[in-house]
């Protein structure tokens, strides 16, 4: 029996990035494989990177999916885009600087 709490653990949870672009993995980890690796980026220049894993694909079929995919997962809040010239760019949210400052002490 599932729990409102497991359904919402199951419907958002957090992304997992693979280690390694697999042309026989599903779309959204491939499109989210590709983002890794830009760190950020529109859907035409995550569908180029995708291009690049696999050229023998159609480049339009490339972009159709990085659109939907990061549309997705930018819709359910699982990754974040910014505003560039009228086109978003997308990242993954990840933390890349540590945090300078120091936590208080807790007794």
């Amino acid at each position: 029996m599932n729990t409102p709490d497991q359904d919402f653990l199951n419907e958002y949870k957090p992304l997992h990035v693979p280690h390694e672009y697999d042309q026989s993995a599903c779309t959204q980890d491939n499109v989210i494989y590709a983002l890794a690796q830009l760190k950020e980026g529109t859907a035409d220049e995550v569908a180029a990177k995708l291009s690049s894993f696999d050229p023998d694909t159609d480049m339009l079929i490339h972009q159709k999916n990085a659109e939907d995919v990061l549309n997705y997962l930018f819709n359910k809040g699982l990754i974040k885009a910014i505003n560039k010239k009228g086109e978003l760019s997308y990242n993954l949210s990840k933390i890349e600087i540590p945090n300078s400052g120091k936590a208080d002490e807790l007794f």
